[in-house]
């Protein structure tokens, strides 16, 4: 039999979730999983491409527009399906069960998990280093992957005791993450050991033509350093009010986190010229030191670790909504589309956390993530590509969030991510084509899982 699409996800995603999450807990989940290690080092690479201030806020204010104009995108998606799976969800409404299917795989096999094994990794690494005050040992025997790992099975647990349970933590971390950055903003500034002259000559014509292709380069790690704000959708079905709360949240969380950004360069270039950044992967521990001091490892190492906490337990609570939703209708392992007495899906929740802690033992987890860097980007571009699709084939209904300024926003949307998608595939062709095979990997899956349960394929 031949599929047909359909706009509606089928009723049984729906079943036994409960919709206790608010407009802040969303908001939250958002910023807690867009803030992480990458504003205290991204700088320093992108200052290799930039040669003036107006330039160096020019970029970050960029990579907030195309987060907030990818955030609304999403959110129009996201009130159509508001429920558990996100981009499963709209991938196989728009084009076909097999490529929301697809995503799904990914996600599980890589990209999730191996991010999960990646702040995991990190977390434990900075915890080790704090506690015992030097570098941890490497290889699979040491501490730091049973650290890593004890933290996933640790956060896993505590998002099994219920959905308000997990978002109470999420909220709590991430307040005190959002406490900590702009005390560091605050007290930067107070310091009064920068200069203010950094910023001058804050813009020069010049430099404008030689800038201009720079910048397209710089963006591309910018970008990544605003990714997650599409965590919300995952959980969607668990969110109240969605055509309200997720608008909202998504664009509340992305225009936050812009600020902050903004706000963190700035006291970079009052604690260094911008000469001087180039290639400062350290760039966030530098400006403490010169700052605040030179003892000061201690403190920043806390506020890294607040910030990978936030972003870790972010990543296990909406990660496995996704398998869950795919398991419902019969397109994942069963017992993955149960859920336990607190209404959480606890196994899809604990097949993560195994298969995160296999990837964290293996060591192998930064390649395979490395190779799905242009996967990651293609599924993203194909999710916002889907509103048009959606659009042309299905009536507007009430429920439904309409992006504004469509179709300009959605379609800045797309030539940001293409272009970002292109500049992967020119720099990386070899682990993006692996990264493919990998995702190509789960057809076979889907293929048994279809027919053991009678699908139309």
């Amino acid at each position: 039999m031949a599929w047909k699409p359909t706009h509606q996800p089928s009723a049984n995603a729906r079943e036994g979730l409960l919709r206790s999450l608010s407009t802040l807990d969303a908001t939250m989940l958002i910023v807690g999983n867009m803030v992480g290690v990458g504003i205290f080092t991204t700088t320093g690479y992108i200052a290799e491409y930039i040669h003036s201030p107006l330039f160096l806020f020019l970029a970050w204010m960029l990579g907030g527009v195309y987060a907030f104009a990818g955030a609304l995108t999403y959110a129009e998606l996201a009130t159509r399906f508001p429920v558990s799976g996100g981009d499963y969800q709209f991938l196989k409404a728009a084009y076909h069960p097999l490529v929301g299917f697809l995503f799904g795989w990914s996600t599980f096999t890589v990209t999730y998990t191996g991010s999960i094994a990646t702040i995991a990794v990190g977390l434990a690494t900075y915890f080790w280093n704090s506690l015992i005050g030097k570098p941890a040992p490497s290889g699979p025997s040491s501490a730091v992957p049973w650290l890593a790992s004890g933290f996933t099975l640790l956060l896993t647990w505590v998002n099994c005791r219920g959905i308000r349970t997990g978002s109470r933590l999420q909220n709590g971390i991430t307040f005190l993450g959002i406490g900590l950055l702009f005390a560091f903003v605050g007290l930067g500034f107070g310091s009064g050991k920068g200069n203010f002259s950094h910023f001058l000559p804050f813009n020069s014509l010049h430099l404008w033509q030689e800038q201009l292709p720079l910048l397209g380069v710089a963006l591309v790690g910018i970008l990544f350093t605003y990714t997650g704000w599409t965590t919300v959708v995952y959980i969607a079905g668990e969110v109240a009010h969605p055509r309200r709360s997720l608008p909202r949240a998504m664009g509340g969380g992305v225009a936050l986190v812009t600020v902050l950004y903004l706000l963190m360069n700035a006291v970079y270039l009052y604690a260094f010229p911008l000469p001087e950044m180039k290639g400062v992967v350290d760039i966030g521990y530098r400006t403490m030191q010169r700052l605040f001091g030179g003892h000061t490892g201690v403190f920043f190492a806390g506020l890294i670790m607040v910030q990978i906490l936030s972003s870790l337990n972010s990543t296990i609570l909406s990660g496995a909504r996704i398998y869950f939703a795919m398991a419902r209708e019969g397109r994942f392992f069963a017992p993955a589309g149960a859920l336990n007495r607190h209404n959480v899906p606890a196994n899809a929740l604990w097949l993560q956390a195994l298969w995160a802690s296999l990837l964290i033992f293996s060591g192998g987890f930064n390649a395979l993530l490395t190779y799905t860097v242009f996967v990651i980007v293609m599924f993203s571009f194909l999710s916002g590509a889907a509103l048009f699709v959606l659009r042309r084939r299905t009536a507007e209904t009430e429920t439904s969030f309409r992006v504004p300024g469509y179709p300009v926003v959605p379609l800045f949307y797309l030539v940001m991510s293409a272009y970002v998608m292109l500049n992967t595939l020119i720099h990386r062709p070899i682990q993006s084509l692996l990264g493919v095979g990998i995702v190509l990997s789960g057809v076979p899956f889907y293929l048994y899982w279809n027919r053991s349960q009678g699908h139309e394929t």
